[in-house]
């Protein structure tokens, strides 16, 4: 009996970070790594780093996203020459900048829009 406690125990500690990590969803051929909430100083957010690649062969000049953090949501633009299979890595501060900051992950963080480099709208 101890020993089914104990591997329940080690298996509820292992899937814990699992169920804390963010809905990711990407869309529109950009492809998110990762999304995390960045802490500002006095334990405050201060907007996000989000890694993400094009996976489509027209360079894209803009990216934005939307994220929900702890009941705040905040729409987030990156903007450049993104080209295929490049990794881009960007801390943005368009939004959730000042909330009480209680970990990285946000609920969700998911691709809106991308515009081309062309001016060609995915949506």
């Amino acid at each position: 009996m101890k020993r089914t406690l104990l591997t329940l125990a080690a298996v509820a500690i292992l899937l814990a970070p699992a169920a804390a990590n963010a809905k990711l969803v990407s869309k529109f051929g950009v492809n998110i790594q990762s999304c995390v909430v960045n802490q500002g100083g006095n334990g405050l957010t201060n907007g996000i780093n989000v890694v993400f690649f094009n996976t489509k062969d027209a360079p894209i000049g803009q990216v934005q996203f939307h994220v929900r953090y702890r009941g705040h949501n905040g729409t987030f633009t990156a903007t450049g020459t993104f080209t295929r299979g490049a990794e881009i890595n960007k801390n943005l501060t368009d939004a959730l900048v000042s909330y009480p900051w209680s970990g990285p992950s946000p609920e969700v963080c998911a691709v809106e829009k991308v515009v081309n480099e062309n001016g060609n709208v995915r949506e």
